[in-house]
This record gives C-alpha cells, structure tokens and sequence, in this order.
C-alpha cells in the first residue's frame, strides 16, 4: 500500500462503546454522508509597521457527523444518556373496531380503572369525521343504553346497545394497553453519552491497492442536539460529536488513525 498517494473509499461504519465497562453501545453501519472536522485557533504575532513576524497556535478541535440510514437504537441513547431497557410498557392505542352483531372486539386488552377502560367510543358520519363530526359513545359498567357501550377486559369485547350501530361500521378507540418491547426515554436530568469510538474505513491507492484504515478516538462526546425528522423520505440518524482529549490516562490525542492490509 502507498499512503503517499491514497484516499479513503468509503466509511464503512461507526462502533462505539462504554468507556468504563467496554460495553458495545452502538452500530452504525449504514453510513450515508460522515465528516471528521479537524480545525484549530491562530493568532498572528505583529512586529514593526504591522506585518506578521509570529503566529499563536491554539484550540484545536476535532467534530464528527454524518447520517446513518437506519436509526440506531443505541445512537439515540448516546444522545439522550438513555439505557435501551427491555420490558413491558403502556402506549395510547388506536384501534378501528369493526361491529358486527352489536358487538365489537378490541384489539389489545384495555387498561384502566373498572368500567372505563376505553372511555369513549367515536363513530364516523357520512363525511367520515369522528371530531368535528359524527357521535361518541360513553362506556357504562352496566348493560348499555342509547349512546353507551360497555366493555369486559377479559374477553375484550365490546357490547353497544342493541341497533344503535349497524352492521359494518367501523368505530374507533383509543385507549392505553400492555405491550412488550424496548424503550429509550430522553430525560431532562439526563444528558448524551461520553464513548470510545472506532470509525473503519476502506482505502484505496494510486496503484488500485485495497486496504483497511481505522479512526480511533477514545473520548467521542456526543451532541445531545439532534433531529428525527421524517415525510417523504424514511427517518434517518443524524449524529454529531466532539472528540475530547483522555485525560485520564495523560494522551492528547484526538484521533489516531491506524493503516493496515
């Protein structure tokens, strides 16, 4: 390989990990755009008649960003200071019923105080609107009269009063359920993440020579500023941060970068 003449093909992912316990927190393999910003302060030294004799050197300052295609479960947590915990939680479901016989089940099980687990039904009108329109239903614990329903967690099923819907009409609730998954919270006494970073990327020579190069920055602290935005395009992750010097071990570096077959 000729480092004299070389560049750098592809940035072909970002691996971070906890800097107390060496614990992988993150994978970020899907690389669309990175920049490593490398910059530093400079203040001239002026003599006699004002040209420059000297210069001041100071601040140097290391920043990466780029965008990752996929969200990164652990690139969010790096920048909230958030654990990715595993278990069950409540969420606001919506749920399109359909009736049938009077009847209606709901798709998870309802979650609240006794005898009102949904709260309200809405039912559309003829222009479709269940807001501005249309008409809501109220949940009784008891047997149902014009304009209630009532509800058995149990079975999770719906009962209205007797042909007050008709037959295929699709109602819709909300209502809070159980499920199991994965959650990532962004507290506000909670701030991003201090990790160590590993950056690969491919290299490439003025003789087509392939080979391996590594970005290693021991204390990658990420910027909590970020945004999930989405439309036409698929969300993708935005993340930037500051290389800091390791004092604890008395280095300086901000990056070391590695070249290897």
């Amino acid at each position: 390989m000729n480092v004299d003449k070389f560049t750098i093909a592809s940035y072909d992912q970002i691996t971070g990990f906890d800097r107390t316990n060496g614990s992988l927190d993150l994978i970020l393999d899907e690389l669309t755009d990175f920049n490593l910003s490398n910059s530093e302060d400079k203040s001239e030294i002026t003599g006699k008649g004002g040209r420059v004799i000297g210069t001041l050197k100071k601040n140097k300052r290391v920043t990466g960003s780029g965008t990752n295609g996929f969200l990164c479960g652990g690139a969010l947590a790096a920048q909230t200071g958030a654990e990715i915990e595993n278990g069950k939680y409540l969420i606001r479901y919506t749920d399109p019923i359909a009736v049938s016989g009077n009847k209606g089940v709901t798709a998870e099980t309802a979650i609240g105080a006794i005898g009102n687990e949904i709260g309200t039904i809405y039912v559309r009108d003829e222009n479709n609107a269940y807001i501005s329109g249309g008409k809501k239903l109220t949940q009784t614990s008891g047997e149902p009269h014009t304009g209630e329903f009532s509800y058995n967690p149990d079975t999770k099923e719906i009962t209205f009063f007797a042909g007050e819907i008709a037959d295929g009409t699709e109602v819709i609730a909300f209502y809070d359920a159980n499920v199991t998954g994965k959650k990532i919270s962004n507290d506000a006494d909670h701030y991003s993440k201090t990790l160590a970073l590993y950056i690969d990327v491919t290299c490439k020579d003025i003789c087509d020579n392939m080979f391996h190069g590594q970005f290693i920055i021991d204390r990658a602290d990420f910027s909590g500023t970020f945004d999930l935005q989405g439309g036409a395009d698929p969300v993708a992750q935005s993340f930037e941060f500051t290389s800091l010097p390791n004092l604890c071990t008395g280095k300086s570096e901000l990056w070391r970068f590695i070249i290897f077959d």
